[in-house]
């Protein structure tokens, strides 16, 4: 692999792992707890990237299924904020309840962490594709 390639790859895994990290002590610092089903799935997803243990168990699937935690939750509180919070920056200068900033503010951490997350797939999956087209030419 090319050594710029390499380079921009690991930027990548850093800033992945950077908002897996960030976002895992939000929300475990926190007080949403997720309910369901897939609770015990997210909570251990959350502890293995608060402890920087890759991504082998966050695929897009569960990181769906967080953001839906998250809307649900807010949404809960006050109608349609979750999806707000989920599509676009929420302005939260005149929020008074605390629950709906500290859940704002998650689904911020969420977005951060799954764009960062999604553009390292990208890029895997791109350099993936390249070496089979490039192998293909070869022969």
């Amino acid at each position: 692999m090319h050594i710029e390639i390499e380079r921009e790859v690991h930027e990548m895994t850093l800033e992945a792992l950077v908002q897996g990290r960030l976002l895992a002590e939000e929300w475990l610092g926190g007080s949403l707890v997720p309910s369901g089903t897939s609770k015990s799935v997210i909570l251990e997803a959350l502890h293995s990237l608060q402890a920087r243990n890759g991504f082998k168990n966050v695929g897009a699937d569960l990181i769906e299924l967080m953001g839906e935690q998250i809307r649900k939750t807010l949404n809960e509180i006050r109608e349609g904020k979750g999806d707000a919070a989920l599509a676009q920056d929420v302005d939260l200068v005149w929020e008074q309840n605390q629950k709906v900033v500290e859940y704002v503010n998650l689904a911020y951490r969420w977005k951060q962490f799954k764009t960062a997350k999604v553009a390292l797939d990208d890029k895997l999956a791109a350099i993936r594709e390249a070496d089979i087209l490039l192998a293909n030419a070869i022969v």
